[in-house]
């Protein structure tokens, strides 16, 4: 379905390959900042924590951003899409 000239569907779908993506890099730090902190690198792994909490951030902004396509609903920041 096109709405305002966005085909839709694609979008919901670039939006979840975007999230794949983000996902594969949240489990990497994940794994690195256990690395990290066995090998007794802690400043190391708490940054690469820090790294992924603001990966778990991304990830929930990209959900808001799908439900704003799907249910053209206003989420935080205001961001407004409808559909027709």
């Amino acid at each position: 379905m096109c709405t305002n000239g966005v085909n839709t569907s694609q979008f919901e779908s670039m939006i979840d390959m975007a999230d794949d993506y983000v996902a594969v890099g949240y489990r990497w730090i994940h794994k690195m900042a256990h690395m990290a902190e066995d090998g007794g690198f802690a400043s190391a792994s708490e940054k690469l924590h820090a790294a992924q909490a603001l990966l778990a951030d991304a990830r929930a902004l990209l959900d808001e951003a799908k439900l704003c396509v799907e249910e053209g609903v206003t989420v935080s920041n205001g961001i407004t899409a409808k559909r027709v």
